[in-house]
């Protein structure tokens, strides 16, 4: 046995139970509009911090001593009197912290670390039943926005274009119909439709949830004259051949029936159509270690992306680390004559072209 593994692995722990404090603590922050407030008041003291957000100052004290401990804040003078230090958000810490429509923004990541963290212990009995652990609830979160600088930054500028035809019928008359299948707070439709001005967009997701926020995010973006939301799973019979282009944005690894979910996608196209998903990019295949992409595949994976597709008898249970050969093994049982991987890098998805 090698000792210095060991105190590798030791180590390793002690610096994941770092971050993941961190994140609890940005959590705190997030929820609570004190970055929004530093950005917009300017460098506060405790007091006066706790005053602009209507909280208790001995509480801010200790959040702005550890956020400042941790290089996440910056303070005037530490060692001035507790009560007289100001703290300030760095300028290359706001995109990060408080602008959630910048691609660079990740404060989300701790409204998914800890509405996860809820579900743990019924993810730990789900293990021994094989069955799906209960939904999660909407509050008091709702849904971390993971994907929306994403959409609304690249959709219209670097994800739509590199696909020449689709981009040109997008923009063209007579207007173009999309529908965007499982589209969660609506963040794509709403992308799409604020890059391509004619087009209209139909999505669907099955979540009552999700879909009242995305005709909210909407309304507030101004597109909901052009944008519908539907709880529904896009497989009524009323969507077939409606559609030029069927969209599926990191989701179809969640379903537990992609295939169906493909074969309905298929029947909603008109001729000349496309379906385009967007999912992680994870390797052609299996390796250990991995990258750290995949890492983060197969860790959201285990605590949310398979459990979402147990419990139904007939699942694929695909889980997030859908490989090409996958996807395509799923194209051809949908009836799907071809399926191409674009040549779109961004991040973390992966993009394929399925062909009827």
């Amino acid at each position: 046995m090698d000792p210095d593994r060991t105190r590798a692995l030791t180590d390793r722990l002690f610096e994941s139970e770092l971050r993941t404090l961190e994140l609890y603590t940005i959590y705190v922050g997030e929820r609570l509009g004190l970055y929004r407030a530093l950005l917009e008041g300017g460098p506060a003291s405790s007091a006066e911090l706790a005053e602009q957000t209507g909280t208790n100052e001995r509480y801010i004290r200790e959040w702005l001593e550890q956020h400042a401990a941790s290089g996440l804040l910056a303070v005037d003078d530490p060692q001035t009197e507790p009560l007289a230090r100001r703290y300030s958000l760095p300028a290359e810490h706001v995109p990060v912290l408080a602008d959630p429509d910048d691609i660079r923004y990740a404060a989300y990541r701790s409204i998914d670390m800890v509405r996860h963290g809820r579900t743990l212990p019924a993810l730990v009995e789900a293990f021994r039943t094989g069955d799906a652990p209960p939904p999660m609830s909407w509050e008091p979160e709702g849904r971390a926005e993971f994907n929306r600088a994403l959409f609304l930054n690249l959709m219209g500028t670097d994800w739509l274009p590199a696909i020449p035809d689709v981009d040109r019928r997008l923009s063209a008359e007579p207007p173009a119909r999309v529908a965007d299948v499982a589209c969660g707070t609506g963040w794509s439709s709403i992308a799409m439709a604020r890059a391509y001005p004619r087009i209209k967009v139909d999505a669907f997701d099955l979540d009552e949830d999700s879909i009242a926020a995305a005709r909210r995010n909407a309304h507030d973006a101004g597109v909901a004259d052009r944008v519908t939301f539907s709880v529904s799973d896009a497989s009524d019979p009323a969507t077939a051949d409606r559609y030029d282009l069927v969209t599926i944005f990191e989701a179809l690894h969640d379903m537990s029936r992609p295939v169906d979910a493909l074969r309905a996608a298929r029947r909603m196209l008109r001729y000349g159509g496309t379906v385009l998903v967007a999912d992680e990019r994870v390797d052609d295949e299996f390796t250990a270690p991995a990258p750290v992409l995949e890492r983060h595949a197969y860790g959201w994976s285990v605590i949310s992306c398979l459990p979402n597709a147990m419990g139904d008898p007939l699942t694929a249970a695909t889980g997030a680390v859908m490989r090409p050969s996958t996807l395509r093994r799923y194209a051809i049982a949908a009836g799907f004559s071809e399926m191409g991987v674009l040549a779109i890098e961004t991040g973390p998805f992966r993009f394929y072209r399925l062909i009827p």
